[in-house]
């Protein structure tokens, strides 16, 4: 786990990195020792700050990879690890390093020390308020929670440690805890910060790199549709959505009627170009735009670790054009009219060969150079809440009977039509629905499906499908979303091999294996079953 020796020093060496945006300027003087340096709230602000930059690179790396390489957008580049290509082909090891969990726990230490020492310093420094202390409290619970949503998703059952290590007499070595009970504890955090964490900050770039009270109830939402409780995460996205702080960003589109032999067969919209380069720059470039909720922010001086994964002269990854070209983003239905498409598609989230959301600076540019990788990481954005709504919605609407169903159907297909005409979603026979008579399951997946096109790339993917195959412990033919993702992503001759690993029983083979180097370190630690021999 890496746990050992972080006392608050090493926190403090944490904070003394270059900031990545003008908040993250606070940094205590080097050599400041702990007992000289929790006394004033200036202390606990740059303690704050150093959670979120511990956050940087590693955590980001590891967001992207345990969300992405088990999908099936994603493949080889033009340089191979192998690594990679044996969690894609999902020949999953032990020993491989993209299931290394040390840079969670390394934030998750971090935000136990500001828990452990903050509420010390109101009994030193006078002006430090109560307020002040809770706002505090509640952003690093989130950022805490963050990091063990992702760990329950991706191993199921971890160590849950909520007390700092600050000194070596300390016992070190954890257990793992059930994943059920950590998210419950999550939820009861992520409740306080919901109502303690502040609203706004001073500025813009605050508002989408810092935590907010929407940021948590963004989080809680998530976690709610994680347990099926499809009911609290509607409330939860209801009160960000009431709060009128944030909103897709509009496309003008202009119709185009489609002619045949001098009769009017139908109808479509091209999107204006300058308005879908917006889009992208602000989102994908400059950050903190107005469809964000919460991201970490790059900048020149602080780069995204994007460069090495994706960069055209790098190349380890790639984008799987059989999937998201022929699947994921079908084709205009009249072919002659090639800009009425889905504004996300080719050349927004991809290109031949490149992941065009962190490598192009604009839609119809060049290609970044090493230093220009500045893409912020995207953990919530406004359309995450419309399409999370949408999901609970479709879930309440199946787990109901009565007239009352079709009045949850509409409102799902209501949210997901919002998303879709904001990025000029292509209109297909899989959309056309007839308004008397929707079918959950078939909406079930045409919000899967939309969830792919609006974060592709975005490491949700991965979590997307595996949400929908265990939702009510693998009923009737859910265990399919799965298989459906081994068809796409493996290799041919590993595809039988993944799928008959998927089936597997006791469904330990959709999580990860434990990281070799925790298990030799922690004799408390016990292995994935399903890895273990």
């Amino acid at each position: 786990m890496k746990l050992t020796n972080y006392i608050a020093g090493i926190l403090l060496s944490v904070l003394t990195l270059t900031s990545c945006s003008d908040w993250l300027n606070l940094e205590p003087e080097d050599g400041v020792i702990r007992q000289e340096f929790w006394k004033t709230k200036e202390h606990v602000k740059s303690a704050v700050i150093g959670c979120y930059m511990s956050a940087q690179t590693g955590v980001v790396e590891s967001m992207f990879l345990w969300g992405e390489l088990r999908a099936d957008m994603i493949e080889n580049g033009t340089s191979v690890n192998n690594n990679f290509s044996e969690v894609m082909d999902g020949e999953i090891s032990a020993a491989n390093s993209v299931v290394d969990w040390a840079d969670f726990y390394n934030v998750i230490n971090n935000c136990n020390t500001v828990l452990e020492f903050a509420p010390g310093v109101r009994e030193i420094d006078g002006t430090f308020t109560e307020r002040q202390l809770n706002e505090y409290k509640a952003e690093v619970l989130t950022l805490r929670a963050l990091m063990y949503f992702y760990l329950v998703r991706s191993f199921r059952d971890v160590p849950f440690v909520t007390e700092a290590y600050i000194s070596d007499d300390q016992d070190l070595y954890v257990g793992k805890t059930s994943g059920a009970i950590i998210l419950d504890s999550l939820v009861a955090d992520l409740q306080y910060a919901a109502v303690n964490a502040p609203s706004a900050y001073a500025t813009n770039a605050e508002n989408k790199s810092r935590i907010t009270r929407w940021t948590a109830r963004a989080l809680l939402a998530d976690i709610y549709l994680w347990q099926e409780n499809y009911t609290a995460c509607n409330n939860v996205l209801n009160e960000i959505i009431g709060s009128n702080r944030y909103s897709l960003m509009p496309v003008e589109q202009t119709k185009e009627y489609v002619v045949d032999g001098g009769v009017l067969i139908d109808s479509i919209t091209i999107p204006s170009e300058s308005d879908a380069e917006r889009i992208f720059v602000e989102t994908y470039v400059r950050g903190a735009s107005p469809e964000s909720i919460f991201e970490f922010p790059f900048t020149s001086i602080k780069n995204n670790p994007f460069y090495s994964l994706m960069g055209p002269q790098v190349n380890q990854l790639r984008p799987k054009l059989d999937v998201v070209d022929e699947g994921i983003f079908p084709l205009p239905v009249y072919m002659a009219y090639p800009e009425a498409s889905d504004i996300r598609g080719s050349g927004f989230s991809y290109r031949a060969g490149v992941i065009w959301k962190y490598v192009g600076t604009s839609r119809t540019g060049a290609a970044r150079a090493a230093t220009e990788y500045t893409a912020p990481w995207l953990v919530y954005k406004y359309s995450d809440v419309l399409l999370m709504k949408a999901e609970a919605l479709t879930q309440i609407g199946l787990a109901t009977s009565g007239e009352v169903v079709s009045s949850y159907y509409r409102q799902a297909l209501e949210l997901l039509q919002q998303v879709r005409k904001a990025r000029n979603a292509v209109e297909t026979s899989d959309y056309k629905f007839d308004l008397e008579n929707l079918d959950g399951k078939t909406l079930e997946k045409a919000i899967l499906d939309e969830r792919a096109r609006e974060f592709a790339y975005e490491g949700k993917r991965w979590y997307d499908v595996l949400r929908h195959a265990k939702r009510n412990n693998y009923e009737g033919n859910n265990l399919q979303y799965l298989i459906t993702l081994a068809i796409n992503s493996a290799t041919p001759q590993k595809q039988q091999s993944l799928i008959a690993k998927y089936r597997d029983p006791n469904r330990n083979s959709h999580y990860w294996p434990i990281f070799v180097r925790e298990i030799e370190t922690n004799k408390n630690l016990t292995q994935n079953e399903f890895y273990a021999n």
